[in-house]
């Protein structure tokens, strides 16, 4: 089985579910509140175990409630949780993400918490035995010594690269697999299309696999030394929060098939809209079959 190991976010969302999103200074009753493990790379490992990969979380969390909730929901989802670290006296990421069901939207308001980003005390020796390493750009540190197991022993190292976070470049020349959102790429280049970015982030950094996403819009990606366009699935969007993150796992879970990059993006552009047409993220995810066949009937 294919392995694959993330550092990175890993968040307690609480989401709240409305009709539309609420003018300020009012009140109004919400839909539905519950809560659920999220960050980028904590639900691509969810999306990857879902899919059949061997997934694992390598971090720190705190030691409390919310931090052992979050160990717990990887492990409820297939994700491996035996190589996190629990430091005591700290508060865990959280964030409010207000879920628009008249749009489909999500806007999310965050606090990062007090857990360090201390590599001291973890067991990096597992990197070595894994087939990918995933990053999203949280956790800078642990990631920079991750990514010297990685380099070392041939592990692939993927970057799910939505915000420019200080000190990303950092470790730009050391991924192998970039997939940064259209934000991303137009910033950090200074660019003002998707194609000249792609063009810059392949001068400067040759990646083995350059895709930049556009949400609903779909995406492009470099094919050789030709610009292509892959095209989202449209669907009735219940819930857009998580779609990049199963994209970026969906996607390395295809890769990890063998598949070439145009079919990576077809495929987890199928598994990202199937799980738009439900309320979470986690539980909304579907499976490979099922996804095969919404695939082969939209053709």
């Amino acid at each position: 089985m294919k392995r694959v190991i993330g550092i990175g976010a890993a968040v307690l969302d609480t989401l709240i579910e409305m009709d539309s999103y609420p003018r300020e200074d009012i009140k109004v009753r919400a839909s539905r509140v519950f809560s659920s493990g999220g960050g980028p790379v904590s639900n691509a490992l969810v999306c990857l175990a879902k899919l059949g990969c061997d997934a694992s979380y390598l971090g720190l969390l705190s030691d409390d409630e919310a931090g052992h909730r979050l160990a717990d929901e990887f492990k409820k989802f297939g994700v491996d949780n035996s190589q996190i670290r629990f430091v005591p006296g700290t508060n865990a990421f959280t964030s409010y993400i207000i879920l628009s069901k008249n749009s489909g939207s999500r806007t999310c308001l965050f606090d990062k918490g007090s857990v360090p980003d201390d590599p001291k005390g973890l067991n990096f020796d597992s990197i070595r035995y894994a087939d990918i390493l995933h990053l999203d750009g949280n956790s800078l540190e642990i990631a920079k010594e991750g990514i010297k197991i990685a380099k070392g022993h041939g592990v692939k190292i993927s970057l799910d690269a939505g915000s420019v976070y200080p000190h990303i470049q950092d470790i730009l020349p050391d991924i192998d697999i970039l997939i940064p959102s259209e934000e991303f790429a137009l910033k950090i280049t200074g660019k003002e299309s998707v194609e000249d970015a792609i063009r810059a982030l392949e001068d400067a950094y040759r990646p083995e696999v350059l895709v930049v996403t556009q949400g609903a819009k779909g995406g492009a990606f470099l094919d050789g030394d030709e610009i292509k366009h892959y095209d989202s699935f449209k669907v009735d969007c219940v819930d857009s929060n998580g779609a990049g993150d199963t994209f970026h796992g969906a996607f390395l879970a295809a890769y990890l098939d063998g598949q070439s990059v145009s079919e990576c993006a077809r495929f987890a552009s199928a598994v990202s809209a199937l799980k738009c047409t439900k309320a979470g993220t986690r539980t909304a995810l579907p499976s490979k079959e099922q996804t095969l066949e919404f695939i082969k009937s939209r053709r």
